[in-house]
């Protein structure tokens, strides 16, 4: 049986979509309201949910017909925060997004979460969260999804934080994007998403 890397190197994974954000070729929301803001400045792609009681998301629907054997990574800096709100990653979700899933962490650097739930968070399917996983939020953050033989891997700064198997999991669409509490602002520096093999990613330093 081949070890996990030497497979890696026989089956590479195809880049789908690579984002620096120095310009919005992806088509991301771009917004300017009371209740959020979407820009894509020097920064990166520079969020802010300003509302008083509702989550926002910023999302794109990559050109897949599954997020099957996909590697999912960004590097995101917390801007702002008022609060205990988190930020992170939401995926496999339709135009609908009636269900979608999230892996999240609070913006005061204690706390991780993992949701399989509906868009007002009722009811939730499947749900992790430690209270006590900590990051270092004067350093950029680098989150990663990976899904392979029907598991999904969650890390955090290369650390693994959890593994379910995908069937706790929505898969209604292939939707990809970035969830913000109230009062959190962040800069998404750089996002990747891939398929299929690849065990060492791109650097996202």
């Amino acid at each position: 049986m081949k070890n996990q890397k030497t497979a890696d190197k026989l089956n590479p994974f195809d880049i789908i979509l690579k984002d620096d954000f120095i310009d919005n070729r992806n088509g991301w929301e771009l917004s300017n309201k009371d209740t959020e803001k979407a820009e894509i400045a020097e920064n990166g792609y520079q969020l802010e949910n300003k509302d008083s009681g509702n989550w926002h998301h910023f999302s794109i629907f990559p050109k897949v017909s599954s997020l099957k054997n996909v590697l999912i990574q960004c590097r995101i800096e917390i801007d702002k925060h008022e609060g205990p709100g988190q930020f992170g990653l939401i995926w496999g979700f339709d135009q609908k997004l009636s269900r979608l899933n999230r892996f999240c962490f609070s913006a005061e650097g204690r706390g991780c979460s993992i949701l399989h739930f509906e868009k007002n968070h009722r009811p939730v399917f499947h749900r992790y969260y430690d209270p006590f996983f900590k990051i270092d939020l004067s350093k950029p953050v680098i989150l990663e999804l990976r899904e392979s033989n029907d598991y999904w891997f969650f890390r955090v700064n290369k650390q693994l934080v959890y593994i379910a198997h995908q069937v706790h999991f929505a898969s209604l669409g292939t939707g990809i994007g970035f969830y913000l509490d109230p009062g959190v602002g962040i800069s998404v520096k750089k996002l990747q998403v891939s398929r299929r093999g690849l065990s060492k990613a791109f650097s996202l330093n």
